[in-house]
């Protein structure tokens, strides 16, 4: 039994130095990512007017399922309403059945509340539930 258990790490690790594909794996190159909404989101993030960091485009995008959140990351930021940071708090895990800048453009113009009060208001229900989540997404 232990030379079954010998003779399959020196297969892995004779895989390895070889550059061959481990037991089980298969050497198929990864899916194209342009598909992915993750993928779909960063670019829609990155492609609009000013700079927006590679770094705050990833994170906004993360777990995203369509382009929303950059719509609305973008939406909110035409204004200059918010930071960076505000936008990207308000924004992240957006979906088009949401749409928290909407929410956030109409709030601004009908209420009293600051500019961190209407991004608790508005953000997306998903983004209340994960600060429950002591390990995050």
């Amino acid at each position: 039994m232990r030379d079954g258990f010998r003779n399959a790490g020196l297969l892995g690790l004779a895989a390895l130095l070889l550059g061959s594909p481990a037991l089980g794996q298969t050497a198929d190159p990864p899916e194209d990512s342009k598909g992915s909404p993750q993928f779909s989101c960063f670019e829609a993030t990155r492609a609009g007017q000013g700079a927006v960091s590679e770094t705050l485009a990833a994170q906004l995008c993360q777990g995203a399922r369509s382009d929303a959140p950059a719509q609305c990351f973008r939406r909110v930021q035409a204004g200059g309403f918010l930071s960076d940071p505000q936008a990207l708090q308000l924004c992240q895990y957006a979906t088009p059945s949401d749409d928290p800048a909407s929410c956030f453009l109409k709030a601004r113009t009908s209420s009293f509340l600051d500019e961190a009060q209407l991004v608790q208001l508005c953000r997306p229900p998903i983004a209340e539930m994960l600060k429950l989540c002591p390990y995050g997404p």
